[in-house]
This record gives C-alpha cells, structure tokens and sequence, in this order.
C-alpha cells in the first residue's frame, strides 16, 4: 500500500504531460494556420486595398497602410506577428 501514492503521482505526471503534448499540436495546428491566413491576406492586399495617390516616395505604399493600420488597433504582440510575416514574404 505504500507504493500507492507513487504510482498516483506517477500516473497524475503522465497525463499531465499527455494533456500538455495535446494542447501543444492544437496550438502548433492553430498558429500554422493563422500564420497561412496571414500570409494570403498580406500577399492579396494590394488586391484588398486601393492605391493612395500621393503617398511618400521611398515607401511601399501597401506597407505604409498595412503599418498604420496595425498601430491603429493598439494590440501590440498582433502588431509584430503581422510585421513579422511581412518581412518573412518580402524580405530587404
């Protein structure tokens, strides 16, 4: 009987890090595919998005509306994904 509380805290261990691993893929299959809705949505946003007559020379006008409009939201950890894979499909 002694062995009992091991074998608990053994069997509490391995479904713990079952449940960890599951939630692990959910999100790497989540983050995949939020990352590749992202990516389409950047790469069909000069499709999405009129040009702006006069816009600052030197700039690429696209990026220029895509950044302000993330510092228009104000969430900052969407903000850098976003910019993040920007320069991931148009790197300098």
């Amino acid at each position: 009987m002694r062995d009992r509380p091991e074998k608990d805290r053994v069997m509490t261990a391995f479904r713990q890090e079952c449940s960890i691993r599951r939630t692990a893929r959910l999100l790497q299959g989540k983050r995949d595919r939020i990352r590749e809705d992202l990516r389409q949505l950047i790469s069909h946003m000069a499709l999405l998005v009129p040009p702006v007559p006069g816009a600052t020379r030197g700039t690429d006008p696209p990026t220029e509306v895509l950044t302000e409009a993330l510092n228009r939201l104000g969430d900052d950890a969407f903000a850098q994904l976003v910019l993040q894979i920007l320069q991931e499909i148009q790197p300098y």
